[in-house]
């Protein structure tokens, strides 16, 4: 532990040459002009190797990708065949000293390096053949400065194979989700979910911000920084606040290429959560932190400076989000 409290992590080391997909050596012109910086906090989860995987196998240009990884691992996960490829920026911390989702996320986004593109994406995840490209593709074709993607990704599974299963292809529920969101009082928490409506339009914006995909530049990583105080998915309102407010325009993409896997193939339909290796005087007064430092910043409960660096932007007003979010930000 450092004298400020958080827990140093062991960045792992680098070394190696990364190879496209046919075996070569990346040329020069794979700088950081084409590359994605693809962000993952992991905990304990059995399936990061798989995301990995996917990612490298399905992209045109695996040369091209730059992995920020917090790995917050117990004894039995190993990331051996990644550890000495320099596409691969991962941070190992042992899982009791985990701080929570904001600070796992702070801690990749200290990986990045100005890599031109971001895609951040849960440690359990499957990927579309030629994502790297299409989400490109989708992103430069939309309106403004400062656009991003970003959806509630739909489930994927597997069958006896092992092979990936995507139910909802074919249904009903296939195509894009558009995200609601609800105030829960008396605290203010805002609950982002995925929505049975599906996009119509072809540049349909969303006010709403889901973590398990999100593509956009790079730049976005040092205009809205993750907040390590926020230590649960309930992040994911401020987040979206402060990314619309800082001049940010949020699109669901045309089309899906990531997967989030369906909670059911873990043991007991239940993945690890930090909570497991802490006490509840931790929990509580972090949430107590959190809460705090929702209400300042959707409430007005507070003074902003408090925030420091992870406050609203200066683009758009808060008002303005509310409006488009349609969201009552009052509080009795």
């Amino acid at each position: 532990m450092n004298t400020k409290g958080r827990p140093e992590g062991e960045r792992l080391p680098l070394g190696g040459t990364a190879r496209d997909a046919k075996g070569a050596p990346p040329s020069a012109a794979a700088d950081k002009a084409r590359q994605i910086f693809v962000s993952i906090a992991s905990y304990r989860d059995e399936y990061l190797p798989f995301t990995i995987d996917s990612a490298l196998s399905q992209a045109v240009h695996p040369d091209r990708l730059t992995f920020g990884i917090c790995w917050q691992a117990d004894e039995g996960e190993s990331l051996a065949r990644f550890v000495d490829d320099p596409r691969f920026r991962i941070r190992r911390y042992p899982y009791h000293a985990s701080l929570g989702y904001g600070w796992a996320r702070a801690e990749v986004q200290r990986l990045y390096d100005g890599e031109k593109y971001h895609l951040l994406i849960d440690s359990h995840s499957a990927f579309a053949p030629g994502w790297d490209e299409n989400l490109i593709a989708q992103l430069e074709d939309k309106p403004g400065a400062k656009p991003l993607l970003t959806t509630s990704s739909p489930p994927f599974t597997f069958d006896a194979a092992g092979n990936v299963v995507r139910p909802w292809e074919g249904t009903e529920l296939d195509g894009v989700p558009l995200m609601t969101c609800g105030v829960i009082r008396p605290a203010g928490w805002l609950d982002i979910q995925m929505s049975r409506e599906r996009k119509v339009e072809r540049h349909q914006k969303t006010p709403f911000i889901c973590c398990n995909f999100v593509f956009t530049h790079g730049a976005w990583i040092r205009d809205v920084p993750e907040d390590p105080a926020m230590i649960n998915a309930g992040h994911e309102g401020p987040l979206s606040a402060r990314t619309f407010t800082h001049g940010y325009d949020m699109y669901l993409p045309d089309s899906i290429q990531v997967w989030h896997l369906d909670y059911a193939n873990y043991p007991d339909g239940q993945r690890h959560k930090v909570w497991e290796a802490k006490s509840s005087r931790w929990q509580a007064e972090r949430t107590e932190s959190m809460i705090r430092r929702l209400q300042i910043l959707l409430y007005g409960w507070g003074d902003p400076r408090d925030l420091g660096r992870y406050g609203l932007g200066n683009q758009r007003s808060l008002a303005q989000w509310a409006e488009a979010s349609g969201l009552d930000l009052t509080l009795e």
